[in-house]
């Protein structure tokens, strides 16, 4: 078993780190050359419409993407040496229950006010609160988090009853938003109540978000104010969830970046794009094990997976631009590496499959469709996308699953809407089987989703009930450094083992750029974006 951990993160005064610049060629000069645009628009496709802006309500990866344009966080990891930097807060420490952050001076919102330490602390206790419903309670501030402060030092400590493994990693990348998006989360739904360098003034949903450049921000992670030469005055996020459209529109020039994968991938690199790698879960696999769902009975989510070739499956979803995944964790930098997934999948063996399902009582008739004590193994399988890959992936495991004596429905669609169908607590029973992929660095995020309560009282939504994951969660919880990653492999392991959660599939997307580039990092972050003449 690979492993490592995340580098020591307690931080003095006044540390500075150098970030590399990656792909664009840094602040001074473009790809081939190209002196700094001044003062133009930038232009980058946009996979799904985010809908609400709100970053810390929604679970929507278009919205995190876009939220980085006009929020900041507190402090900032770099992508290639996951090293810890000053973002909002100026230095930093921590320990198992604690980590505490000294928020830099003069950073202005949107709205003019500055934002001060108290706002910082009324952030995180107003994620952690469960009366507010944020989707990131759980996740990046953990359950039972509260931040308290101290006026004289400018200091923020944020505190647990216990052990909170990444604890500063997972609080620093909260997106902050200013006081009157606290006291109001609906009003940051459809404007910008942040300190980054750029605030949305237009919203055609749908369609395009536009974004206007703020003066006067310098507190950028890379030292970049809104003076550096090469910042866009405009962004223009353009929802384009159609990849070919976007590689037309790269190709053309009316896109400056955008992320592509699968089959457009080879006439973008044709083009000599500078790009940046950015590895991806394509496909991970839930079960519902809620009582009255067939998911419920371990072997018939053993039998699932024996029946389907996840080598195949892998390079179907990913247009044969991907791999197998080896870790629930792929988003980097990463916390720990490590492999919970080859050693406890069982073989892809149809015959197995079969009598897998033979032993539990669930017995095929005639035609070759099974049940169990007169219920037929009925099977609905959702699944987050809508492009070519993802129809393919799922028409080839209901074929397997077919063949395997199930009748299979399948239903694809957006992000949102199967967000909505899981995740909502409307009707918890309403699927067997889930595609979605949960993208983090940390593996203490799948915690929530795969323990406590189910919707809407919690994200627990396949009902997972495993004492041997708990167990070792609690172990890996008191831990740090590479002992702590031992124990988290040790937690992902248990999911495996059980059949409650599959991850198959990783995708290395390129983010590709036309005279355009990052000053730092691999994601839009509104202060890193550049561009070239």
């Amino acid at each position: 078993m690979k492993h490592r951990s995340y580098p020591t993160l307690a931080a003095a005064a006044g540390l500075a780190l150098v970030l590399s610049a990656c792909g664009s060629g840094g602040t001074s000069s473009g790809p081939g050359g190209g002196d700094p645009l001044i003062d133009g628009t930038f232009r980058f496709a946009l996979e799904a419409d985010p809908g609400a802006l709100n970053p810390v309500m929604t679970a929507s990866s278009a919205t995190g993407e876009i939220s980085r344009l006009a929020y900041d966080s507190l402090v900032y990891q770099d992508p290639d040496t996951s090293k810890v930097g000053p973002w909002l807060a100026e230095k930093w420490d921590e320990t198992p229950t604690s980590a505490s952050f000294t928020i830099r001076e003069g950073v202005t919102c949107t709205d003019g006010s500055t934002l001060t330490p108290q706002t910082v602390a009324d952030n995180i206790n107003f994620v952690a609160n469960p009366d507010n419903g944020s989707r990131l309670r759980g996740s990046v501030v953990p359950t039972g988090a509260s931040a308290t402060v101290d006026p004289a030092t400018r200091t923020v400590m944020v505190n647990t009853a216990t052990p909170s493994p990444f604890l500063l990693l997972n609080v620093g990348r909260l997106p902050i938003l200013c006081e009157a998006g606290v006291k109001d989360p609906t009003a940051s739904n459809k404007a910008s109540l942040g300190t980054g360098m750029f605030q949305v003034t237009e919203i055609a949903a749908g369609s395009h978000y536009t974004f206007e450049r703020r003066e006067g921000y310098n507190w950028g992670p890379d030292g970049t104010t809104s003076d550096t030469p090469g910042v866009p005055k405009t962004v223009i996020a353009s929802v384009a969830p159609n990849v070919s459209t976007s590689a037309n529109q790269l190709l053309s020039g009316e896109l400056h970046a955008a992320p592509i994968d699968g089959p457009d991938k080879s006439r973008i690199e044709a083009a000599n794009f500078t790009s940046i790698k950015r590895p991806m879960s394509a496909g991970q696999m839930y079960f519902n094990q809620t009582a009255t769902n067939p998911t419920s009975d371990p072997a018939v989510r053993t039998a699932l997976i024996q029946a389907v070739n996840l080598d195949d499956l892998a390079q179907v979803v990913t247009a044969g631009n991907g791999i197998r995944a080896t870790s629930l964790v792929a988003v980097e930098p990463r916390a720990c590496v490590y492999d919970s997934v080859t050693a406890n999948l069982p073989e892809f063996d149809l015959s197995a499959a079969q009598a897998t399902l033979d032993a539990a009582g669930w017995t095929a008739n005639v035609d070759g469709k099974r049940s169990k004590d007169g219920k037929p193994l009925n099977l609905r399988l959702v699944y987050d996308g809508v492009d070519d890959p993802r129809n393919a992936a799922a028409e080839l495991a209901q074929s397997a699953w077919t063949q395997l004596g199930a009748n299979v429905e399948v239903t694809g669609g957006d992000e949102n809407r199967i967000i909505d169908i899981i995740l909502s607590g409307k009707d918890n029973t309403a699927w067997d089987i889930a595609w979605i992929q949960i993208n983090s660095s940390l593996p203490s995020t799948f915690t929530g989703y795969f323990s406590g309560p189910v919707p809407a009282a919690g994200k627990n939504f396949s009902s997972i009930s495993n004492p041997a994951y708990d167990a070792a969660v609690t172990k890996a919880s008191g831990l740090t450094g590479e002992a702590a990653c031992d124990a988290w492999a040790d937690a992902e392991s248990e999911i495996v083992k059980s059949a409650s959660a599959v991850t198959f599939a990783d995708a290395i997307t390129n983010l590709y750029f036309n005279k355009a580039g990052l000053s730092f990092g691999k994601t839009l972050n509104g202060s890193a974006l550049r561009l070239y003449q």
